[in-house]
């Protein structure tokens, strides 16, 4: 008979193991123990590897103490001899070498071993500067496939039984220092792509460098400057140039004397460097050539730009370089394309900079982290010999610090009123950026193409609409979009996400409705955070929308971002975290004419340290005023109101309306008058007016059904109604015909010049009822006017005229047709 086994389970290892110190356990209790180790979340890959670790720690420790044993025993035994009888003195030093050379040899190959799987390993204080080997380069093929084999059931079933765990310690161990080495491989694959394509400009952010990109954006404001740009009224200093294409401009400069001089040290390492005020634009030569590269325009925009630019093109382009802002009130359907091409050119130009810079910082982080990570050496490893500590010599070294991004991805915010305004500007764009004819590095450009082309309204041909109206109201007029457009160094995404976007088109409605009204439960406005460049293209055609809607978009710009979720603080700019962002980015506003309204917005928010500029019309230009296109032989009066404040004017303006010319325009003799009035809050003051005095009348405004536009057309017709209010935007957008009108008042000057002719011109035979029974010789014009409705009247009258009517002392003034 073999030998008698033992019911009992012989413990493993010396000391019994987990086992001896848990005891027997029976099947039922190793049912139950499961049961509740099914319950828990399986183990992580962290917590198995500090497992292994700790187990790895104390077999180094024993192994240390037995061959620290080991040599005293042998000391010991070798002194008890005494006086070297048995060896002579070289034995001795040879036998302590080998007993040192035992316990150094047999330290190191067990830290290597142990601490291998990591991608540590063991460097000699005179060995420090060496690079480190890998450890464990050579696996077996059923080593990894094993590996793959237990990852695969820890994740399905969860914790494994412990006696599988206990004999699998050292294959665990192994395993993990090969998953190390396997991630350390991806990252230096990601870190081997070629950074060539990412920039080309100077990569150092603190050089000297003439690109005006990084010079408006990598550094901050003087404490000097700070304080000129963000008084109540900034200090500044204004210039006149004269450009062959924009005209004469005016150039407003912050002024600031103490700007330019060096600071005191800002640290231990650098000197604060602060950014470089802005200067005078240079006026271009218009027959020199082109050279985009000394431009500092990026070379996959420039092979793109087949046609040469024009004298108007060079010179706004000349003032969006050098990152000014620029408010331009000749915008006209002629140059409306230049304008376009020339934004879209700076637009792309700015995004395509800052996207490389971003990649080629991240490359340059990326193979910063992974260096750091191989010349690791924690100090909290027993094994591990001390870490070198610097002496007051060296110079400390400071970690990789790229500033080069907001709070958020969207840098550039472009406005235009309708969808065939954003469609022009994403075609330019795509030329620019893939070439003439090319859609393979545009994404989504079918479905773009679908939503924002599309036939136009129809127009009439029997009684066609003015030929500005058609121009204004062709293609897609649908006013409620907003376009989000990723870049990368080959490709240009259409519709991507709000926040992983870098430029953003929209309409003010579209905005307004993203961003939301106070008090409303869900409201998003933080992607408005970190705008560098806004573009308002039409802004007479905004105006005539609801320009309440971009004034909102500007108060919401550049808030603090509720969410940090796309933030990463590490990369934003300092002069970002300080809150100056709105005195670093650049703003164009393109208009057809000059409003109280543009200038407001002009002198409170465009706010750039760099400068800005508007245009300003040559005397010889505002002269002429669009009374000049009246052809009507009727008397055009002009009626001043006397008010004090701008606050006061509407009431004023209300007041001299029923007191003085009312009475006069309810005799039977002022019968089929219309009265047009430019802003609908005046227009519901009169409708009520009417309706509380019982005045007959008719009404056409921009919120009338075409049933009643037709029927209260047809009733000042006849005569059957003695008045007909008439609102401005319903002019704007329908463009009515009116027929029958014999007098005609301006409750205030029209906001578009070119509509006082064209109204006054319906007053012709042709347009009259010939059984009215009124002679053509009594019809009137009148015209409502304050001393606040300068940029009106200089556009109707021109320049002098208005002038004098503003600071003549009498009140009234009569135009006849034949005057010139």
């Amino acid at each position: 008979m073999g030998p008698r086994r033992s019911i009992f389970k012989k413990p493993r290892g010396k000391g019994g193991g987990g086992r001896q110190q848990q005891g027997y356990m029976s099947k039922d209790m190793k049912k139950k123990l499961k049961k509740e180790q099914a319950g828990r979340p399986p183990p992580t890959r962290f917590q198995r590897s500090l497992k292994h670790i700790e187990r790895a720690q104390e077999a180094t420790q024993a192994q240390k103490r037995q061959i620290e044993a080991e040599r005293k025993y042998r000391q010991e035994s070798n002194a008890s001899f005494g006086g070297g009888a048995f060896s002579s003195s070289e034995e001795e030093e040879e036998e302590e070498g080998q007993a040192d050379g035992e316990d150094g040899t047999a330290f190191e190959e067990l830290a290597v071993e142990f601490n291998g799987p990591l991608g540590r390993t063991v460097i000699d204080s005179a060995d420090e500067s060496e690079e480190e080997e890998p450890v464990d380069e050579e696996m077996d093929e059923e080593e990894m496939g094993e590996e793959e084999e237990v990852d695969g059931e820890d994740e399905t079933a969860g914790m494994a039984d412990e006696e599988e765990e206990e004999n699998e310690d050292e294959d665990e161990a192994l395993k993990l220092g090969s998953e190390a080495s396997e991630s350390e491989d991806e990252e230096e694959e990601l870190e081997e792509e070629d950074p060539n394509d990412l920039s080309t400009d100077d990569d150092d952010d603190g050089a000297e460098t003439n690109d005006p990109y990084m010079q408006h954006t990598a550094f901050n404001l003087s404490p000097a400057m700070l304080e000129t740009i963000a008084a109540e009224r900034p200090r500044v200093e204004q210039s006149k140039l004269s450009f062959p294409g924009l005209g004469n401009v005016l150039v407003e400069l912050p002024k600031c004397g103490t700007v330019g001089k060096r600071p005191e040290p800002r640290g231990i390492f650098e000197t604060e460097r602060y950014a470089k005020p802005g200067t005078l634009p240079t006026v271009p030569d218009p027959d020199a050539p082109i050279d985009w590269k000394a431009l500092h325009v990026k070379d996959k925009i420039a092979r793109n730009i087949t046609e040469p630019l024009d004298a108007l093109q060079r010179d706004t382009f000349a003032i969006l370089n050098a990152y000014q802002d620029l408010h331009v009130t000749q915008r006209s359907f002629e140059n409306a394309d230049r304008f376009r091409y020339v934004y879209c050119l700076h637009a792309l130009n700015h995004v395509l900079k800052a996207v490389s810079k971003m990649q080629h910082h991240t490359v340059k982080l990326q193979a910063a982290k992974a260096a750091g990570r191989k010349r690791k050496k924690p100090a909290e490893d027993q094994f591990r010999r001390k870490l070198k500590v610097a002496t007051v010599d060296e110079e400390p070294s400071v970690g990789l610090e790229c500033r080069d991004q907001g709070f958020v991805r969207p840098k550039v915010l472009i406005v235009v009123p309708f969808r065939e305004s954003a469609l022009q500007c994403v075609t330019v764009l795509k030329r620019l950026f893939a070439g003439e004819g090319q859609e393979k590095g545009v994404l989504n450009w079918k479905r773009f193409t679908e939503e924002y082309g599309g036939a136009s309204m129809a127009f009439p041909r029997k009684n066609p609409k003015p030929a500005d109206y058609e121009r204004t109201f062709a293609g897609n007029i649908d006013d409620n979009f907003r376009l989000s457009i990723a870049f990368n160094r080959s490709t240009m995404k259409l519709y991507a996400k709000y926040y992983s976007s870098d430029m953003i088109i929209a309409s003010p409605l579209g905005l307004r409705m993203a961003i939301g009204a106070k008090g409303e439960k869900y409201r998003d406005y933080d992607f408005l955070a970190s705008i560098e460049l806004l573009i308002v293209d039409q802004a007479e055609v905004c105006y005539a929308q609801n320009w309440d809607h971009l004034l909102h978009v500007m108060e919401h710009l550049h808030h603090q971002p509720k969410s940090t979720e796309y933030t990463e603080f590490s990369r934003v700019r300092e002069w970002c975290l300080s809150g100056w962002s709105k005195f670093y980015r650049q703003s164009v506003l393109l208009s057809a004419f000059e409003l109280p309204d543009f200038r407001s917005l002009y002198n409170k928010h465009f706010r750039n340290y760099r400068g800005k500029v508007r245009t300003v019309a040559r005397r010889d230009q505002q002269a002429a005023g669009t009374i000049r296109r009246v052809v009507v032989p009727v008397a055009q009066n002009f009626q001043r109101v006397e008010t004090s404040t701008l606050d006061g004017a509407g009431l004023a303006r209300f007041a001299h309306f029923v007191n003085v010319i009312l009475p006069q325009a309810r005799t039977v003799a002022m019968a089929r008058c219309m009265i047009y009035v430019p802003s609908y809050f005046d227009y519901v003051r009169l409708r009520n007016h009417f309706k509380k005095e019982e005045i007959s009348f008719t009404q056409i405004c921009e919120y009338t059904p075409d049933g009643k536009i037709a029927r209260a057309r047809d009733m000042f017709f006849h005569g059957s109604k003695h008045f007909l209010l008439y609102s401005e935007r319903a002019h704007f957008f329908r463009r009515h015909r009116i027929r029958g009108v014999r007098h005609l008042i301006f409750y205030g000057p029209p906001v578009f010049p070119h509509f006082y002719p064209e109204l006054v011109n319906l007053m012709m035979k042709e347009n009259q009822n010939p059984q009215d029974g009124v002679d053509d010789a009594s019809m009137t014009v009148t015209v409502v006017y304050t001393r606040y409705d300068t940029y009106q009247l200089t556009e109707m009258v021109g320049m002098e005229r208005a002038n004098a009517m503003i600071k003549a002392p009498r009140s009234v003034h009569r135009f006849s047709t034949d005057q010139k």
